[in-house]
């Protein structure tokens, strides 16, 4: 009787142990990804299927992209880092704290009108007209707010405009948000947070040639704690599966012609 209760008592620690050991193993597969709050559509979908198959937790921290770029740098921490510019990798590249780079699509900029402030603003010109209320991406907070700033240099009405602002955002969701509920008159954001609005916002075009579209990438950090793990989820991103993915949403892929930048026009 005794032999059986030892025997009993020993599965009982065996199984406990093992049960132990594979929620150890569990908890330690696991990435922290950054991401730019402008991806969040396809990078939360794509995290999910990565989570399902990879038997992975994937935990992700939106923001704008220089916030979370000085997070990154101030923690130490982090696998993969997926900015709505590869510009903002260029610090951690040049810190020798990136271990790959992928580029995946564009992250192209559109101006969008309050419905309110259609008649108003029907061309890019009358953004510089007095008393229109603009908002703009804060440059060193999030990707668009950079691309705004090449196309104010490029339109040679810079100083018109921003003396128009009102509000500089942290992210494009936020700026979003600001035309659509009546907040700003018009905006610079991106295509596809546009169409997330698109019963509240016209559009008007921006002139051909004041602008590259960013490249949004896949930025592989060495404060990985498992590497392979951090580049299978970014190569995964770039694979045609995540592309496609990505234009589902409306981010068309990046070409290798995307990477050059036009120069600011004299003004």
């Amino acid at each position: 009787m005794e032999w059986v209760k030892v025997r009993r008592w020993s599965r009982v620690v065996l199984c406990g142990s093992l049960g132990l050991l594979l929620v150890h193993a569990a908890a330690a597969a696991e990435l922290l990804v950054f991401a730019g709050a402008g991806l969040r559509s396809p990078v939360q979908q794509l995290a999910e299927r990565f989570q399902q198959r990879e038997h992975v937790a994937v935990q992700i921290e939106y923001g704008g992209s220089g916030a979370l770029l000085n997070r990154i740098r101030e923690s130490g921490r982090g696998d993969v880092f997926v900015p709505g510019s590869l510009r903002y990798a260029e610090p951690l590249q040049a810190g020798n704290e990136v271990l790959a780079v992928l580029p995946l699509v564009q992250h192209a900029p559109v101006i969008a009108v309050n419905r309110a402030a259609a008649q108003r603003i029907e061309t890019f010109a009358d953004l510089a007209k007095p008393g229109v209320k603009i908002g703009l991406g804060d440059p060193q907070a999030m990707a668009l707010g950079r691309t705004a700033a090449e196309i104010l240099d490029h339109s040679g009405l810079r100083s018109e405009i921003e003396a128009n602002v009102v509000v500089r955002a942290a992210t494009v969701k936020q700026l979003a948000l600001y035309v659509a509920d009546g907040d700003v008159d018009a905006a610079i954001i991106g295509a596809t947070d546009y169409a997330e609005h698109a019963d509240k916002l016209v559009l008007r075009p921006i002139p051909a040639g004041w602008f590259k579209p960013e490249i949004a990438g896949a930025v592989v950090l060495r404060s990985s704690a498992d590497p392979a793990l951090a580049k299978r989820f970014a190569e995964f991103m770039a694979s045609e599966e995540g592309l496609t993915t990505f234009e589902h949403f409306g981010f068309p892929r990046a070409t290798a012609a995307d990477m050059a930048m036009p120069a600011p026009a004299a003004h």
